[in-house]
């Protein structure tokens, strides 16, 4: 029953990572008998002299290799994305993993007979633990989705806080289910029950974000300027926050909205969210392709250029604070000059650009601190990027687009 309870309570920390939780688990076995801490609990106690595979140094050495690795792609942006595509299955499978390792070595006997008797209730167990893996892991990803939809790039920085805080409950929650049980089993509870919450209350905000079209009825987002089904204006279109969702004050002018629902990923026609990270591309609600016209781009460009002046005083500002004002002047320029362009280029182009710029601003950073001469880094780094990310947009966007497409009328 103790294993069980251990299974489930460590649903909660591999719905975070995958190999992380198993790694952690893995060595609290190995080690906790010799641990005074840990040496004196019940599944420790059950596990000393009866070293099994789970706890073997090869496993335990295969797994902080593939932890590791899963905490240093957590940290990208880009490799996050790759990451989230297979880590979906990772997770369960990891789960059950671990669930069976713990009893291999804890109740040899109740293993030994699973496997030879292969019934569907001897698995029971590993199934259960497996399935609430999944479930849980697939209501974080929906919680998450919405934070890439608002802010794909994390140029604010909130998705790598809550992938350091996952890092730390997926280190620290082992440690404390083998310590109190019950209490951890309680916990992952009440997180399961704040998840679906906010899940539940996330698909309320982006209903209650559209509207019915005055001409045809069709629900409408309260900032689109246009209908998606029957192309009829919008009479008085919300404004967008700074994250792209819908305000409760109107847009105060008609064609700057247009370019402040494009920069952040949304068609700005209708207000769809785009899907593709490419600057020609054709909104999957009304068809209307994205930068088809010089026009429109030139605008584009313009609106964007037009915040140098701000932001570079801004950055000036928040330079001339060693160290501690070096993280709000980046966030604020990569949010206002390069978020317009970045979210719009390939991830592969868009890795490859982030590592070349690393190096250059590793050596700004490093004389930040210097009196006079800090107070210039800032600046020189939002420059900088601000050109290379636009060059970067330019040039993707001088490539073939979609093959043209009627346009909603």
């Amino acid at each position: 029953m103790e294993v069980l309870l251990q299974g489930l309570g460590s649903t909660g920390f591999f719905a975070s990572r995958a190999f992380l939780p198993a790694f952690v688990s893995a060595l609290i076995l190995r080690l906790g008998p010799h641990l005074p801490w840990l040496a004196d609990t019940d599944l420790v106690r059950a596990v000393a002299g009866a070293p099994g595979w789970f706890t073997a140094w090869p496993t335990i050495a295969l797994l902080g290799l593939l932890a590791a690795a899963e905490i240093a792609a957590s940290k990208s942006t880009d490799a996050r994305a790759l990451l989230d595509q297979f880590d979906h299955w990772l997770k369960p499978a990891l789960a059950v993993l671990t669930y069976l390792g713990i009893a291999s070595v804890t109740d040899v006997e109740f293993v030994q007979q699973t496997i030879k008797k292969a019934g569907f209730v001897d698995w029971l167990p590993a199934l259960a633990i497996g399935g609430a893996t999944f479930w849980l892991g697939a209501l974080r990803n929906e919680l998450m989705d919405l934070l890439t939809d608002a802010d794909e790039d994390d140029d604010a920085g909130v998705q790598g806080l809550i992938s350091w805080a996952e890092d730390l409950w997926s280190v620290a929650g082992p440690i404390l289910l083998v310590l109190f049980p019950l209490v951890m089993l309680a916990l992952v509870g009440l997180t399961t029950c704040a998840l679906y919450l906010l899940r539940k209350r996330a698909e309320k905000q982006e209903e209650a974000n559209k509207v019915a079209c005055a001409s045809c009825g069709a629900p409408t987002y309260r900032c689109a300027l246009c209908c998606a089904r029957c192309g009829a204006a919008v009479a008085e279109p919300a404004d967008i926050g700074f994250f792209g969702t819908s305000l409760e004050r109107p847009a105060r002018d008609r064609g700057a909205h247009a370019y402040r629902l494009a920069e952040k990923k949304r068609c700005p026609a209708c207000a769809t969210r785009l899907e593709e990270r490419l600057p020609r591309q054709r909104c999957s609600a009304c068809a209307r392709e994205l930068h088809s016209d010089p026009a429109f781009t030139e605008a584009y460009l313009a609106a964007v250029r037009a915040r140098l002046p701000q932001v570079l005083a801004v950055c000036a500002v928040c330079s001339l604070v060693p160290i501690a004002g070096l993280l709000p002047g980046v966030i604020y320029y990569r949010l206002a000059l390069v978020a317009p362009f970045r979210r719009y280029i390939p991830r592969g182009r868009s890795l490859a650009m982030k590592w070349g710029l690393r190096v250059l601003f590793m050596v700004l950073v490093a004389i930040q601190w210097i009196p006079a001469v800090g107070g210039i880094v800032v600046p020189i780094m939002a420059l900088v990027n601000y050109a290379a990310w636009r060059g970067l947009f330019l040039s993707t966007l001088r490539e073939p687009g979609p093959a043209p497409s009627p346009v909603a009328a």
